[in-house]
């Protein structure tokens, strides 16, 4: 008996001092060894098999080494915000490691700063000005270009655009040809003096063959006769090398053709551009060369590969295609004559209740008799129970008519009031491109703290990259100016917003 008890506590007493070895041995540091991808690879088995603090040991001994993915993972770890780790000082100490050990995670961070989706830093801007300005004033050309970049896009950094002229003039003087293009491009709209567009010129003509922006712009340029004399034959070789492998160049392209203002009118030319485009599948060449088919082709055939084109773009409820097959139902391209179907077509259109849709569809009804507008009408309705809008379809028409009224009509004038609503339906319909246009619709008007919010709202956006320095500005301007009731308006009319674009 004295035997068996003495062997269990010796098992015991053995079992125990195995697990304190396993313990012991479980906290040892382990050695760094092996390249970026092991290191990441063991450090996730530790974290995966609970050994957390001996992982955060490994990656911070890996750091401090030189290796900068271990910051950047520290970096990431410590910036969950759902997890018990979530440490934002901790997190910008790594991520700011990590890039002063690798230039490609410095890139990776400004760029993050850029498009506002750094998951630490909130003051974006200032943030990325603090990492761009040491390198670029010890002379590196890429750094200057971006710092050049970011004063051209923020006129609260950079009031004047000094600072954006410093730095690009910089960066262009070292060849640098991104640097050379957003220079030309200053040139030409400079925040303050006068535009120099016979430099912008001879900056774009230098880095023509190496930088596709670039020919864009020239062309437009040598088009309009800007900078100097026009030269349409060079614009058109230039577009025409752009517009290669570039559906929206192509469609720009054959814009210009069938215009005939820049370059001589012709027909061919557009219709082959539009095809190479719509073999790219681009829904706006299929469009366009819908419409290039019906009013300038004759033959039959043509009018047939019209319609068979527009017709899935009109189910989408593109209204425009809806009012075209209206058009060649009214006149019989490429379809037997139907005006029930035409006035059908046309009020589907209507949706949109541009001038001339709504106009069409008077006066063709003016023409039908009860027994064609019974027929109309049920035509309507079967269209919509076969292709209901949805309402992101509703949204874009909504935005399309907004924007139309924020420009003058055919007789010159403008209806920004009238604009608010369609762009704040589609807007909260979750169209964030109705965010610039609310903002600007509501400050011309004076309603200055919904200005604001729209403002607000545009720059908390992730999904917004639309250039916002301007809005900035505004933004910061018309809160200088808030009594306490309309600051208190403008939080609270901030909160339900925010509120109604999250349940979107």
């Amino acid at each position: 008996m004295q035997v068996v008890i003495f062997s269990i506590i010796l098992a015991l007493l053995i079992i125990t001092l195995l697990l304190v070895y396993l313990n012991w041995r479980g906290k040892q540091p382990i050695e760094v060894s092996g390249g970026p991808d092991e290191v990441i690879f063991l450090a996730n088995q530790l974290l995966h098999s609970g050994r957390e603090a001996q992982a955060l040991d490994y990656l911070e001994r890996a750091a401090a080494m030189g290796m900068a993915h271990a910051a950047q993972f520290l970096g990431e770890l410590y910036s969950l915000e759902d997890h018990h780790l979530f440490d934002k000082s901790k997190a910008d100490h790594w991520f700011q490691k990590a890039a002063e050990l690798d230039e490609q995670f410095a890139q990776l961070q400004r760029q993050m700063l850029k498009f506002k989706v750094h998951p630490t830093q909130e003051d974006g801007k200032e943030q990325l000005e603090a990492m761009l300005k040491p390198g670029a004033d010890q002379g590196n050309s890429q750094q200057q270009t971006e710092l050049g970049r970011l004063y051209q896009e923020s006129p609260l950094l950079d009031p004047d655009g000094s600072k954006a002229l410093h730095y690009l003039e910089l960066a262009a003087e070292a060849g640098d040809t991104q640097a050379q293009y957003h220079l030309a491009n200053l040139l030409q709209e400079p925040r303050h003096g006068e535009p120099d567009p016979a430099r912008a010129r001879s900056l774009l003509m230098a880095i023509a063959d190496s930088e596709p922006l670039a020919k864009n712009q020239l062309a437009q340029m040598l088009l309009r006769g800007e900078g100097g004399p026009a030269d349409p034959r060079e614009a058109e070789r230039l577009m025409r090398e752009e517009a290669e492998d570039n559906e929206f160049a192509l469609i720009e392209l054959a814009h210009i053709y069938q215009e005939g203002k820049h370059l001589p009118k012709d027909i061919d030319k557009a219709e082959e551009c539009l095809r190479q485009a719509m073999a790219l599948e681009n829904n706006s060449a299929s469009y366009r060369l819908g419409e290039l088919l019906l009013k300038h082709r004759r033959a039959s055939d043509s009018h047939s590969e019209a319609i068979t084109l527009l017709t899935p773009l009109a189910e989408q409820w593109w209204t425009d295609a809806l009012f075209l097959l209206g058009k060649a139902h009214e006149e019989g391209l490429g379809t037997r004559r139907h005006l029930p179907t035409a006035l059908a077509y046309y009020r589907l259109a209507a949706t949109d209740p541009a001038p001339y849709h709504l106009e069409r569809v008077k006066e063709l009804s003016a023409k039908m008799g009860s027994y064609e507008k019974e027929q109309a009408e049920s035509l309507y309705q079967a269209f919509l129970t076969e292709h209901p809008i949805d309402k992101s379809q509703q949204a874009c028409i909504d935005l399309t008519h907004g924007l139309r009224l924020l420009h003058e009509d055919d007789r010159g004038r403008r209806h920004p009031r009238e604009a608010v609503s369609f762009l704040e339906r589609a807007a909260l319909a979750g169209d964030n491109l109705a965010f610039e246009p609310l903002h600007k619709a509501c400050a011309e008007q004076g309603l200055r703290v919904d200005a604001a919010v729209w403002a607000q709202i545009a720059l908390e956006d992730r999904f917004y990259f639309l250039p916002s320095g301007e809005m900035e500005s505004s933004l910061v301007s018309l809160k200088q100016g808030f009594s306490e009731a309309e600051q208190a308006l403008f939080d609270r009319r901030l909160d339900e917003l925010r509120g109604a674009l999250a349940g979107h």
